[in-house]
C-alpha cells in the first residue's frame, strides 16, 4: 500500500520538501577522505521507487532534460495572502497583485539563481535558461552526469504495468547549495501528462455476421432517438437507447439552462480564457471557424483567437506526438467558443507533455495574459513527485494572487487504480487547492434540447457473447471501462473552503488529518454522450463525437467567463466562491434509482451509467461531481452576487 509520507509538510512553498521521506534518505557519515556535506534534496524521487521492480538502467549518455525549482521568498505570506484574495469573507477579497509586484516581494532571489547554475555548471551539466520570475533554472545533462552531480541512481521500473524511469532516491546536493534549492523537478517521467479526451469503444473485434445478429441501428442525435436491441439486462429489458453521436453547442447551451444568456449577449465578451496544452494543431483556426459555420456559432472575429506555440516541439514519442494531442486542443477550444463565443481564447501550445506545460503556466502568470485558464491534462497524484507538484503548486498560488482562476480536468480513469496508481488516487493538478478540478457526468438532453436526467459519469461495460448473441460475456454490468477522475488526496491537507463541505468519509479516508478531495463541480464528460468537434484529419475537415474531463473542463471555464464578464475584478482562484454559493446554484447529481443503460449500433455490447471504479454518486457533494453542475441562470446569477462584491 501507498504510504502518506509527503502530506501536510510536502508542499511548502520555497521551503522543499520535507518530513518522514526525507528522514529516510538522510546521509550518513563519510567514510575515508572528508567530503562536503550533503544535504537531501526530499521529494526529488517517487514514494514508491523503493517498492517498485527494477527492470533497468538508462544508457549512461542518454540526455536529460530537469530544473531545479528555486525558493520563493517570504513563502508563507504567500499562502497567506492567496487565501485572503480568494476568501469572499476577507477584506483583501480580490486585491490582486500585478505580477511585476508579486516578484518585487515573493520571486527568488539573484543569489539562488547564481549559486544553482554554479554549481550545475561545476558539475558539468548544460543550463539552458531561468524561467521568467527566477523560478527554476532549466538544465540538462547526459544520465551518468546527472546521477553524478546529485549523488542518485535514475532507474527503469516496471510499476503498476508501467514502463517508467525515476530517481531511485532523492537527490542530494551540498549542504551550502540546498538553501537555494527548493525541489529537482523532471528527472523521470513518472508525471508527464496525458490529454483527458476519450473516444466512444468500439467491439474488441469485428463481429462475423450471424443470421441472428440484431439490425445495425444508428447513433442518436438526442436521448432515445434510436434503439438497439441486446440481450436482456435489467428488469428483463432487450431494447436501449443508441449513444449520442454527440451533442451540438445549442443543445449544451439549452440544456444547462444558457441559451437564453448567450443570446441576449451575456457571452464572455472582454474575458481572456487561455488554454494550455502539449503542441498545437496547425488547422486549430481554420477547423474552429469551420465549425461555427456549420453550427450556426459566430466566427472569431480579428484578435479573438490568439496562439503561441513554443517551437521546436520535443519529446513526442514519450508525448504521444502531436496527433495525439491535436483532437484535444480542437476540443478545448471549440468547447470554449460553443459556451462563451464571445470570449477571447489564448491557446498556449507547450514544447513538450513534461517541463513544456510548467513553461507555458509560468508565462501565462508573468504576463497575466488571461483571467481564465483551462488545463484538460493531468497526471496521477500518488506518482507524482513532491518536487514536481511543488512546482506547480507555486505557480497557481502566484496565479492566485494575480486574479487568475485555473481550471483542471480531474482524469479518465476513475480512482486510478486502473491507470497504474497502487491505490485511488486522484488526478494532479486537479487536487490542488487552488485550481477547480472539474468532474464529469452523463447527461440526457431530449428531442427539444431540455435536460432530461444526468447521471455521474462512470461506465461498465458488458460485451455480448456474438456466437450467439443471446448472453452477455460477463454477468451484469461487466467491467469498468472509464469514468470521471476524483478521490482524496495524499499529498493536501482540507482547504478551508471545503470544510463544511464534504463528508467526513472522503476527508479522512486516508487518516485522521482531513484532506482535500476533488472534484469540485462538475459537466457532461461522457464520450457516449459527448460533444461534436470539426477537426482536419488527414487533410480532410470531418466531425466526430468526442468526451472525457477534457470536454466538461472547458465547458465550464467558458461558464465562468459568462460569470466575469462585467464584473469589476476577476473571479480568481473560484474555490472559495463556489463553495459559498448553495441554494439553486448547483444540481446534485445522485445515484441512479433504476440503471442507465446505453447499447452501441452494432448491437455488441451494453454500457451502464454510474459505475465510476471506487467512486460514487450521493446527496451533496461527492467524489465523482464535486457540489453538482451549474444550474442555468441561478449559478450564474448566485457567482455574479459573490464574486462581484
Amino acid at each position: 500500500m501507498h504510504r502518506r509520507t509527503v502530506r501536510k509538510s510536502a508542499i511548502a512553498l520555497g521551503v522543499g520538501v520535507v518530513g518522514i521521506a526525507a528522514a529516510a534518505f538522510a546521509a550518513g557519515p563519510a567514510l575515508g577522505a572528508p567530503q562536503p556535506a550533503k544535504a537531501t534534496v526530499a521529494g526529488s524521487a517517487p514514494s514508491w521507487a523503493g517498492s517498485a521492480t527494477v527492470v533497468g538502467k538508462p544508457t549512461a549518455g542518454q540526455t536529460v532534460d530537469f530544473s531545479v525549482v528555486l525558493p520563493l521568498r517570504n513563502a508563507t505570506t504567500v499562502e497567506q495572502l492567496a487565501r485572503a484574495v480568494s476568501d469572499p469573507t476577507s477584506p483583501q477579497y480580490h486585491r490582486y497583485l500585478s505580477p511585476t509586484q508579486f516578484n518585487a516581494q515573493f520571486a527568488p532571489s539573484s543569489t539562488s539563481v547564481n549559486n544553482v547554475t554554479s554549481y550545475l555548471r561545476a558539475q558539468g551539466l548544460s543550463v539552458s535558461g531561468v524561467a521568467t520570475g527566477n523560478r527554476w533554472v532549466n538544465a540538462s545533462g547526459t544520465v551518468a552526469q546527472v546521477n553524478k552531480a546529485f549523488g542518485t541512481s535514475l532507474t527503469t521500473f516496471r510499476h503498476e504495468g508501467t514502463r517508467v524511469t525515476a530517481a531511485a532516491h532523492p537527490a542530494t546536493v551540498p549542504a551550502t547549495v540546498k538553501p537555494y534549492v527548493a525541489g529537482i523537478a523532471g528527472l523521470g517521467t513518472e508525471s508527464q501528462a496525458r490529454p483527458d479526451h476519450v473516444k466512444l469503444a468500439g467491439p474488441s473485434a469485428k463481429p462475423t455476421p450471424k443470421s441472428n445478429a440484431p439490425a445495425p441501428s444508428v447513433c442518436s442525435n438526442y436521448w432515445a432517438q434510436h434503439s438497439q436491441t441486446v440481450p436482456q439486462a435489467y428488469s428483463g429489458k432487450d431494447s436501449y437507447p443508441t449513444y449520442i453521436c454527440g451533442y451540438l453547442p445549442d443543445q449544451l447551451q439549452s440544456a444547462y439552462g444558457l441559451k437564453k444568456s448567450i443570446a441576449n449577449g451575456t457571452d464572455g465578451s472582454g474575458v481572456t480564457v487561455a488554454i494550455t496544452d502539449a503542441y498545437g494543431s496547425p488547422t486549430m483556426l481554420a477547423d474552429a471557424n469551420q465549425y461555427s459555420k456549420n453550427q450556426d456559432l459566430p466566427t472569431f472575429a480579428p484578435g479573438q483567437y490568439t496562439e503561441k506555440l513554443a517551437k521546436p516541439f520535443n519529446k513526442q514519442g514519450q508525448c504521444a506526438g502531436e496527433e495525439g494531442w491535436n483532437g484535444e486542443e480542437t476540443l478545448d477550444v471549440e468547447a470554449v467558443h460553443a459556451m462563451a463565443p464571445g470570449a477571447k481564447i489564448a491557446y498556449y501550445g507547450a514544447q513538450n507533455c513534461d517541463e513544456g506545460l510548467d513553461n507555458v503556466l509560468n508565462d501565462i502568470v508573468q504576463t497575466r495574459s488571461a483571467d481564465i485558464v483551462s488545463n484538460s491534462w493531468s497526471s496521477i497524484e500518488a506518482l507524482d513527485t513532491a518536487s514536481d507538484i511543488n512546482k506547480e503548486h507555486s505557480i497557481f498560488a502566484q496565479g492566485t494572487i494575480e486574479g487568475i482562476g485555473f481550471y483542471f480536468s480531474t482524469g479518465d480513469f476513475g480512482d486510478n487504480i486502473s491507470g497504474g496508481a497502487p491505490q485511488a488516487s486522484p488526478g494532479y493538478p486537479a487536487s490542488d487547492p487552488m485550481v477547480t478540478g472539474v468532474g464529469g457526468t452523463s447527461l440526457g438532453i431530449d428531442a427539444a434540447g431540455n435536460y432530461e436526467f444526468e447521471t455521474g459519469w462512470g461506465s461498465d461495460i458488458d460485451r455480448v457473447d456474438t456466437s450467439n448473441y443471446q448472453t452477455y460475456t460477463e454477468p451484469l454490468p461487466g467491467e469498468f471501462s472509464i469514468g470521471a477522475g476524483g478521490g482524496t488526496s495524499t499529498v493536501f491537507d482540507q482547504p478551508w473552503y471545503q470544510k463544511r463541505a464534504v463528508p467526513t468519509e472522503l476527508s479522512r479516508k486516508f487518516g485522521d488529518s482531513p484532506a482535500r478531495v476533488s472534484p469540485d463541480v462538475a459537466l457532461n464528460a461522457d464520450p457516449y454522450t459527448g460533444f461534436l468537434i470539426g477537426q482536419t484529419v488527414d487533410g480532410s475537415y470531418t466531425e466526430s463525437s468526442i468526451g472525457g474531463t477534457s470536454l466538461s473542463t472547458p465547458m465550464f471555464a467558458a461558464i465562468q467567463a459568462l460569470v466575469s464578464q462585467g464584473l469589476p475584478t476577476p473571479i480568481g482562484a473560484a474555490n472559495p466562491t463556489l463553495y459559498s454559493l448553495g441554494g439553486t446554484a448547483y444540481r446534485d447529481i445522485l445515484p441512479t434509482k433504476e440503471p442507465v443503460a446505453i447499447a452501441n449500433p452494432a448491437g455488441t455490447y451494453l454500457l451502464t451509467f454510474d459505475h465510476d471504479s471506487s467512486l460514487q454518486t450521493t446527496f451533496g457533494y461527492d467524489d465523482v461531481t464535486g457540489l453538482g453542475t451549474p444550474n442555468g441562470q441561478s449559478f450564474l446569477n448566485a457567482e455574479t452576487r459573490v464574486a462581484g462584491f
